[in-house]
């Protein structure tokens, strides 16, 4: 009843045509299958772009990541100076 069209879900109006004549007449049918692809189309938008949410939100943590430990080594470059600096004038 569905297929993987690229990165949308779209539904097979044809069987779900034949399914809702059944019970509906055809243009009834019709229009209901229409109704449920749109709303299913839009459903699959709406997590994909859930999904883009969270991937940028996992690179963003990685990029935060990156320069916190950049951040570290630049300060722990910092202490050892100035530590080398004092004890230098001290035992001078």
């Amino acid at each position: 009843m569905y297929r993987q069209k690229g990165d949308i879900m779209h539904v097979d109006a044809i069987n779900l045509i034949d399914i809702l004549e059944q019970k509906f007449e055809k243009d009834h049918a019709k229009v209901i299958a229409r109704a449920i692809d749109e709303a299913i189309s839009e459903s699959v938008k709406q997590q994909s772009t859930i999904l883009t949410t969270k991937e940028d939100l996992a690179n963003l943590k990685a990029e935060i990541i990156k320069w916190m430990f950049i951040f570290w080594i630049g300060q722990i470059g910092i202490l050892t100076g100035i530590i080398f600096a004092i004890l230098k004038l001290y035992f001078s």
